[in-house]
């Protein structure tokens, strides 16, 4: 399983219809707390005044996150906005 994978698996679970956080999607220990170091650096951030679109919010606040990465592909920057969002709506 790759971090995007895992990343996948761990915010949208069995195909849920909202973002959530499904630690045990991800079987691995150590590659689920990649997923959990991730998302902690994300929940540490709160919307400014950018975010009056909040899904372009999160995908550019996302992509900033992960930028000098290079283990977290389209997949993963896609389920993290979709989290971050989420949580602020």
């Amino acid at each position: 399983m790759t971090l995007d994978t895992a990343l996948t698996a761990y915010i949208w679970a069995d195909g849920s219809a909202v973002p959530g956080r499904h630690p045990e999607s991800v079987p691995d220990p150590a590659l689920r707390t990649r997923v959990e170091g991730l998302i902690e650096r994300m929940d540490a951030i709160t919307p400014g005044d950018d975010a009056t679109d909040l899904a372009a919010w999160a995908d550019r606040t996302v992509r900033a996150l992960v930028a000098e990465r290079d283990d977290v592909g389209e997949a993963g920057i896609r389920a993290l906005s979709a989290l971050l969002s989420w949580t602020w709506r």
